[in-house]
């Protein structure tokens, strides 16, 4: 199987972020324009109005925020350049704003009171006040939820504008639940956003926000013609790139996610230095999280272990946010568990110490679930103990504002660690209902779009136990639901496969193995449990 490689638009690295070609097409707000956002600014910003558009479709914060600010230094009555710097602050699928970033946001809009508008700029404006007029980060879902309905009205009265269909549908998957199994507030979004596609098809908020819209277990599918667009139509950005892979990993395309990571990641270096940014952008830690996942999928461990090294040497990243310390706390614990290696998990240090972990309990978190299941398998139940108090401590401090997900997973990591310390004290039933219920409640709440998966599924670990136990029938329906979920995740192949051949069904073993076997072919064939799928193809 030969391996993808990268895409020339990410080697030609200067390139990134500048587009002038796109930015010349985007000025003329003509038909064929990727985006052409209607505003009364001045001819002389329209070139610059446009590409600050157009990376903001493609969450690229911190250039558009800067373009935003270069209009406004050169013209100052360009009312919808601050909602553009404005809307910069917000991330509306990522993480809420904090006080300080609210306060921003509502001095930006201020200054555009009183400044000359079309009705329809100052719907836009009105709108994006809304979410900005409460400083306390606890009323961000409040906030979220009446930008939403202000962007419902504005899209009825402006059906012609592909630019506010197009913020709508972001505003509905902004406010989605991700309780919500019936994905009512994304298949709205996705109606939306296809409708728009059949006249913009190239439009990179359209081909992104699709991708979300579908970024879901069973859905992943509707956005695979999206996902194979995006990456090209969008701008030479790192999450450009990367965004195709939320697709890629959902449907266990693992050569195409590490394809598109590879590029996602060359590009945040390229940016990283363009920009001269004081560490790492960001971006580029995410996508190496993703092409962790993918690696290890592929048992490509050499290169996963390589990868985790370049990490470490990542002392900082720009910014400092929850995307850094979720790659800081995942990477290295999937690693360990993914290969099985009990006692390194159990021995892992949280890297680098210079990160503000107070900030991110539930990052904290991930690393002492690693600590904590990685000691309990190796049969340290003291350590194991003293990882699961310390995931209990950082519960009791998570403060409010926490998202749903988060809160869910943190309490996941702790029911996972006792529900192995009480099997290996003998207490199988006990640990069995923590178990299954741990994975319940994983199953119940949609992941973050952070993560490519959990770092190691709970139903997975519920199956692992059912499988040690000798419960090959139950332990076979859990690692066929983990295969539900998230297809060609090699360990649950792995462990489907053994409990198959427990039960007696080498058919259906085989078929197991011959999958984990087409997605090993340049893997660590000798990694654990890998070694007997290809010893049964001789």
């Amino acid at each position: 199987m030969n391996r993808a490689r990268p895409r020339r638009s990410v080697i030609v690295a200067l390139g990134a972020f500048l587009l002038a070609g796109s930015a010349a097409g985007a000025a003329t707000g003509g038909e064929d324009a990727p985006v052409a956002f209607a505003n009364s600014c001045a001819v002389e910003v329209q070139a610059d109005f446009q590409r600050a558009v157009l990376l903001l479709h493609s969450f690229e914060y911190p250039e558009s925020a800067r373009i935003f600010g270069e209009i406004l230094e050169r013209e100052s009555t360009c009312a919808m350049a601050f909602w553009g710097a404005a809307m910069s602050i917000w991330h509306p699928l990522w993480a809420p704003p904090s006080a300080a970033e609210l306060d921003a946001g509502a001095r930006l809009l201020a200054k555009a009171e009183g400044l000359e508008t079309t009705p329809r700029e100052a719907a836009y404006l009105d709108a994006l006040r809304a979410f900005f007029s409460n400083r306390d980060p606890a009323t961000h879902l409040e906030r979220a939820r009446a930008f939403e309905a202000r962007m419902a009205t504005l899209y009825q009265a402006h059906l012609d504008d592909p630019e506010a269909a197009i913020f709508y549908a972001l505003s509905l998957l902004a406010t989605a639940d991700p309780r919500d199994k019936s994905y009512a507030q994304q298949f709205k979004a996705a109606g939306i956003l296809s409708w728009v596609r059949e006249s913009r098809p190239e439009h990179p908020g359209v081909l992104h926000y699709l991708i979300h819209s579908y970024d879901s277990p069973g859905l992943a599918h509707l956005a695979l013609s999206a996902a194979e667009t995006y990456a090209s139509a969008a701008p030479d950005s790192a999450h450009a790139q990367h965004m195709p892979s939320h697709i890629f990993t959902r449907l266990g395309l693992w050569e195409r996610s590490q394809a598109s990571n590879l590029d996602s990641t060359r590009s945040a270096a390229a940016y990283t230095a363009h920009a001269r940014l004081p560490g790492h952008y960001d971006e580029g830690l995410h996508g190496m999280d993703y092409s962790m996942y993918a690696l290890l999928q592929m048992a490509r461990d050499d290169e996963a272990r390589d990868l985790l090294a370049r990490l470490r040497e990542i002392e900082r990243s720009e910014p400092q946010n929850f995307k850094a310390a979720y790659t800081y706390a995942a990477a290295p614990a999937r690693f360990e568990l993914e290969r099985r290696s009990w006692k390194a998990a159990s021995q892992l240090e949280l890297h680098p110490t210079s990160f503000p972990w107070e900030e991110f309990g539930w990052a904290r978190s991930i690393h002492h679930f690693a600590r904590g299941i990685g000691a309990a398998r190796a049969g340290d139940l003291g350590a194991a103990g003293r990882e699961a108090e310390a995931i209990e401590s950082l519960q009791a401090r998570l403060p409010p504002t926490t998202l749903p997900y988060w809160r869910e997973e943190v309490q996941v990591h702790l029911d996972a660690v006792r529900s192995w310390i009480l099997f290996a004290e003998g207490e199988v039933e006990s640990a069995l209902a923590t178990a299954s219920a741990a994975a319940d409640r994983e199953d119940a709440v949609d992941k973050h779009p952070v993560t490519p998966g959990e770092v190691l599924p709970a139903r997975e670990l519920y199956a692992d136990m059912l499988a040690v136990g000798k419960q090959h029938e139950r332990a076979l329906a859990e690692y066929q639901r983990v295969l539900d979920g998230s297809p060609n995740r090699l360990n649950a192949l792995l462990g489907a496969a053994a409990s198959a051949t427990a039960i007696g069904d080498r058919e259906l073993a085989q078929r197991y193995y011959g999958v984990a076997r087409s997605q090993t072919r340049e893997g660590n064939r000798g990694r654990s449990g890998l070694s007997l799928a290809w010893a049964s193809s001789r």
